[in-house]
Protein backbone atom coordinates (compact mmCIF):
# COMPACT_ATOMS: atom_id res chain seq x y z
CA UNK A 1 0.00 0.00 0.00
CA UNK A 2 1.17 3.53 -0.83
CA UNK A 3 -0.11 6.18 1.56
CA UNK A 4 -0.88 9.87 1.20
CA UNK A 5 -1.54 11.83 4.42
CA UNK A 6 -3.16 15.29 4.33
CA UNK A 7 -3.19 17.64 7.33
CA UNK A 8 -6.52 19.48 7.49
CA UNK A 9 -7.12 20.23 11.16
CA UNK A 10 -5.91 23.81 11.73
CA UNK A 11 -8.13 26.59 13.04
CA UNK A 12 -7.15 29.06 10.30
CA UNK A 13 -7.62 32.16 12.44
CA UNK A 14 -6.25 34.51 9.75
CA UNK A 15 -8.96 33.24 7.38
CA UNK A 16 -11.88 33.73 9.77
CA UNK A 17 -13.24 36.71 7.83
CA UNK A 18 -13.60 34.50 4.75
CA UNK A 19 -14.23 31.06 6.22
CA UNK A 20 -16.82 32.07 8.80
CA UNK A 21 -15.41 29.47 11.17
CA UNK A 22 -15.50 26.41 8.90
CA UNK A 23 -12.35 24.41 8.24
CA UNK A 24 -9.94 26.55 6.21
CA UNK A 25 -9.26 23.91 3.58
CA UNK A 26 -13.01 23.63 2.96
CA UNK A 27 -13.37 27.26 1.80
CA UNK A 28 -14.66 27.38 -1.81
CA UNK A 29 -12.03 28.09 -4.47
CA UNK A 30 -13.04 28.12 -8.14
CA UNK A 31 -16.37 26.52 -7.26
CA UNK A 32 -15.06 23.68 -5.08
CA UNK A 33 -13.59 23.25 -1.59
CA UNK A 34 -9.86 23.93 -1.72
CA UNK A 35 -9.23 20.45 -0.29
CA UNK A 36 -10.75 18.97 -3.46
CA UNK A 37 -8.07 20.67 -5.54
CA UNK A 38 -5.39 19.36 -3.16
CA UNK A 39 -6.75 15.82 -3.49
CA UNK A 40 -6.96 16.09 -7.29
CA UNK A 41 -3.27 16.94 -7.54
CA UNK A 42 -1.86 14.65 -4.88
CA UNK A 43 -3.88 11.45 -5.45
CA UNK A 44 -1.95 10.04 -8.37
CA UNK A 45 -0.35 6.63 -8.88
CA UNK A 46 1.10 4.92 -6.99
CA UNK A 47 -1.08 6.39 -4.18
CA UNK A 48 -3.79 3.90 -3.23
CA UNK A 49 -4.59 5.00 0.33
CA UNK A 50 -5.48 8.49 1.60
CA UNK A 51 -5.61 9.49 5.27
CA UNK A 52 -7.11 12.89 6.12
CA UNK A 53 -6.13 14.11 9.60
CA UNK A 54 -8.99 16.36 10.66
CA UNK A 55 -9.62 18.47 13.73
CA UNK A 56 -11.58 21.73 13.65
CA UNK A 57 -14.87 21.34 11.72
CA UNK A 58 -14.04 17.68 11.07
CA UNK A 59 -17.55 16.82 9.87
CA UNK A 60 -17.12 18.91 6.71
CA UNK A 61 -13.88 17.05 5.92
CA UNK A 62 -15.69 13.74 6.46
CA UNK A 63 -18.47 14.79 4.09
CA UNK A 64 -15.97 15.74 1.40
CA UNK A 65 -14.12 12.45 1.81
CA UNK A 66 -17.38 10.62 1.05
CA UNK A 67 -18.26 12.83 -1.91
CA UNK A 68 -14.89 13.39 -3.60
CA UNK A 69 -14.24 11.49 -6.81
CA UNK A 70 -10.77 10.86 -8.23
CA UNK A 71 -10.44 12.78 -11.52
CA UNK A 72 -10.25 10.60 -14.64
CA UNK A 73 -10.73 7.44 -12.58
CA UNK A 74 -14.41 6.63 -12.46
CA UNK A 75 -17.25 7.46 -10.15
CA UNK A 76 -16.27 6.34 -6.68
CA UNK A 77 -13.55 6.92 -4.06
CA UNK A 78 -13.44 3.12 -3.84
CA UNK A 79 -12.78 3.06 -7.54
CA UNK A 80 -10.45 0.45 -9.09
CA UNK A 81 -7.04 1.84 -10.04
CA UNK A 82 -4.84 0.07 -12.59
CA UNK A 83 -1.66 -1.55 -11.28
CA UNK A 84 1.49 -2.00 -13.37
CA UNK A 85 0.81 -5.73 -13.70
CA UNK A 86 -2.73 -5.18 -14.93
CA UNK A 87 -4.46 -6.02 -11.65
CA UNK A 88 -6.72 -3.60 -9.80
CA UNK A 89 -6.32 -1.87 -6.44
CA UNK A 90 -8.95 0.08 -4.51
CA UNK A 91 -8.32 3.68 -3.53
CA UNK A 92 -9.24 4.11 0.14
CA UNK A 93 -10.05 7.55 1.59
CA UNK A 94 -10.19 7.62 5.40
CA UNK A 95 -10.61 10.41 7.96
CA UNK A 96 -9.06 10.38 11.43
CA UNK A 97 -10.26 13.06 13.86
CA UNK A 98 -7.87 14.28 16.56
CA UNK A 99 -9.29 14.55 20.07
CA UNK A 100 -7.67 17.93 20.79
CA UNK A 101 -5.54 20.30 18.67
CA UNK A 102 -2.05 18.80 18.68
CA UNK A 103 -0.13 20.74 16.03
CA UNK A 104 0.82 19.39 12.60
CA UNK A 105 3.47 16.95 13.84
CA UNK A 106 1.45 16.19 16.96
CA UNK A 107 -1.42 15.09 14.71
CA UNK A 108 0.95 12.64 13.03
CA UNK A 109 2.03 11.31 16.42
CA UNK A 110 -1.61 10.73 17.41
CA UNK A 111 -2.17 8.90 14.12
CA UNK A 112 1.05 6.87 14.23
CA UNK A 113 -0.73 3.51 14.35
CA UNK A 114 -2.49 4.42 11.09
CA UNK A 115 0.69 5.48 9.25
CA UNK A 116 2.63 3.36 6.79
CA UNK A 117 6.38 2.92 7.25
CA UNK A 118 6.80 5.75 4.74
CA UNK A 119 4.23 8.19 3.41
CA UNK A 120 3.69 11.34 1.36
CA UNK A 121 2.57 14.25 3.55
CA UNK A 122 0.67 17.25 2.13
CA UNK A 123 -0.78 20.35 3.80
CA UNK A 124 -4.49 20.83 3.17
CA UNK A 125 -4.18 24.59 2.66
CA UNK A 126 -1.31 24.55 0.12
CA UNK A 127 -1.76 23.28 -3.44
CA UNK A 128 0.84 20.61 -4.28
CA UNK A 129 2.95 20.96 -7.44
CA UNK A 130 1.18 19.76 -10.58
CA UNK A 131 3.48 16.75 -11.00
CA UNK A 132 2.43 13.24 -11.93
CA UNK A 133 5.67 11.92 -10.43
CA UNK A 134 5.35 13.67 -7.04
CA UNK A 135 5.53 10.43 -5.05
CA UNK A 136 8.37 9.03 -7.12
CA UNK A 137 10.42 12.22 -6.98
CA UNK A 138 10.37 12.54 -3.20
CA UNK A 139 10.59 8.84 -2.36
CA UNK A 140 13.53 8.50 -4.77
CA UNK A 141 15.46 11.21 -2.91
CA UNK A 142 14.60 9.64 0.45
CA UNK A 143 16.13 6.33 -0.56
CA UNK A 144 19.04 7.78 -2.52
CA UNK A 145 20.17 9.94 0.41
CA UNK A 146 19.12 7.42 3.09
CA UNK A 147 17.25 10.28 4.76
CA UNK A 148 14.44 10.11 7.27
CA UNK A 149 12.44 12.81 5.51
CA UNK A 150 12.40 14.88 2.33
CA UNK A 151 10.93 18.38 2.14
CA UNK A 152 9.82 20.05 -1.06
CA UNK A 153 11.18 23.61 -1.10
CA UNK A 154 10.76 26.59 -3.41
CA UNK A 155 12.87 29.70 -3.92
CA UNK A 156 11.85 32.38 -1.44
CA UNK A 157 10.70 34.58 -4.34
CA UNK A 158 7.87 32.12 -5.09
CA UNK A 159 6.19 32.79 -1.72
CA UNK A 160 4.44 35.63 0.08
CA UNK A 161 6.43 34.76 3.20
CA UNK A 162 10.13 35.15 4.00
CA UNK A 163 12.28 32.09 3.43
CA UNK A 164 12.82 29.64 6.27
CA UNK A 165 15.17 27.05 4.75
CA UNK A 166 18.89 26.96 3.96
CA UNK A 167 20.35 24.04 2.02
CA UNK A 168 23.75 22.39 1.80
CA UNK A 169 24.11 19.96 -1.09
CA UNK A 170 21.21 17.48 -0.91
CA UNK A 171 20.40 18.40 2.70
CA UNK A 172 18.28 21.00 4.43
CA UNK A 173 20.95 22.64 6.56
CA UNK A 174 18.57 24.80 8.60
CA UNK A 175 14.82 25.04 9.12
CA UNK A 176 14.00 28.23 11.01
CA UNK A 177 10.91 30.41 10.60
CA UNK A 178 12.51 33.22 12.59
CA UNK A 179 15.22 34.18 10.13
CA UNK A 180 15.25 34.93 6.41
CA UNK A 181 16.66 32.20 4.14
CA UNK A 182 16.86 31.58 0.37
CA UNK A 183 14.22 28.82 0.27
CA UNK A 184 10.81 28.17 1.78
CA UNK A 185 8.87 25.06 2.79
CA UNK A 186 6.61 24.08 -0.15
CA UNK A 187 4.06 22.21 1.98
CA UNK A 188 4.89 18.75 0.61
CA UNK A 189 7.01 16.27 2.56
CA UNK A 190 7.92 12.59 2.41
CA UNK A 191 8.56 10.89 5.76
CA UNK A 192 9.65 7.66 7.26
CA UNK A 193 7.43 6.89 10.23
CA UNK A 194 10.42 6.23 12.49
CA UNK A 195 11.37 9.93 12.20
CA UNK A 196 8.50 10.60 14.62
CA UNK A 197 10.13 8.31 17.18
CA UNK A 198 13.64 9.76 16.96
CA UNK A 199 12.98 13.52 16.72
CA UNK A 200 11.04 15.78 19.13
CA UNK A 201 8.32 18.37 18.67
CA UNK A 202 4.64 18.65 17.82
CA UNK A 203 5.04 21.59 15.44
CA UNK A 204 7.16 22.02 12.31
CA UNK A 205 10.02 24.12 13.69
CA UNK A 206 11.36 21.79 16.43
CA UNK A 207 10.71 18.61 14.47
CA UNK A 208 12.11 19.55 11.07
CA UNK A 209 14.73 21.73 12.74
CA UNK A 210 16.06 18.67 14.58
CA UNK A 211 16.02 16.58 11.42
CA UNK A 212 17.94 19.30 9.58
CA UNK A 213 20.50 19.70 12.36
CA UNK A 214 21.31 15.98 12.18
CA UNK A 215 21.49 15.90 8.35
CA UNK A 216 18.46 13.61 8.16
CA UNK A 217 16.23 16.00 6.15
CA UNK A 218 16.85 16.05 2.38
CA UNK A 219 15.25 18.52 -0.02
CA UNK A 220 13.59 18.60 -3.43
CA UNK A 221 13.54 22.01 -5.12
CA UNK A 222 10.33 22.86 -6.99
CA UNK A 223 10.56 26.21 -8.77
CA UNK A 224 6.82 26.71 -9.17
CA UNK A 225 4.52 29.45 -7.83
CA UNK A 226 2.96 28.59 -4.48
CA UNK A 227 -0.83 28.66 -4.30
CA UNK A 228 -2.21 28.64 -0.77
CA UNK A 229 -5.08 30.05 1.27
CA UNK A 230 -3.40 31.25 4.45
CA UNK A 231 -4.97 34.73 4.33
CA UNK A 232 -7.96 36.33 2.57
CA UNK A 233 -5.69 37.97 -0.04
CA UNK A 234 -3.98 34.67 -0.80
CA UNK A 235 -7.37 32.97 -1.03
CA UNK A 236 -8.47 35.55 -3.63
CA UNK A 237 -5.28 34.91 -5.59
CA UNK A 238 -5.94 31.15 -5.44
CA UNK A 239 -9.50 31.70 -6.69
CA UNK A 240 -8.30 33.71 -9.67
CA UNK A 241 -5.48 31.30 -10.50
CA UNK A 242 -7.50 28.09 -10.28
CA UNK A 243 -10.37 29.60 -12.23
CA UNK A 244 -7.87 30.47 -14.99
CA UNK A 245 -8.73 34.14 -14.65
CA UNK A 246 -6.09 36.71 -15.61
CA UNK A 247 -6.83 38.79 -12.52
CA UNK A 248 -9.55 39.87 -10.15
CA UNK A 249 -10.75 38.91 -6.69
CA UNK A 250 -13.25 36.25 -5.72
CA UNK A 251 -16.44 37.14 -3.98
CA UNK A 252 -16.65 36.23 -0.31
CA UNK A 253 -18.50 32.88 0.04
CA UNK A 254 -22.04 33.02 1.37
CA UNK A 255 -23.04 31.32 4.61
CA UNK A 256 -24.52 28.44 2.60
CA UNK A 257 -21.28 27.94 0.71
CA UNK A 258 -19.27 28.02 3.93
CA UNK A 259 -21.46 25.32 5.45
CA UNK A 260 -21.36 22.90 2.51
Amino acid sequence: MTQLVILCGGLGTRMAAVSGGVQKCMVPVAGRPFLSHVLDRSVRPPVDRVLLLAGHDAHSVQELARAWRPPHQGESPSNPLPEADGTEALLRVEVLVEATPAGPVGALREAVLHLDEQFLLVLGDVLPPDRRDLWQALSGILHQQQAQAVMSVAPESRSHDPGNISVDGPWVARYDKRSAAPYIDRGVRFLRRDALESHPGDSDSPFFGALAAQRRLAHWICDEPIIEIGTPDRWRHACATLADLPSGPCSTPSRAERQR
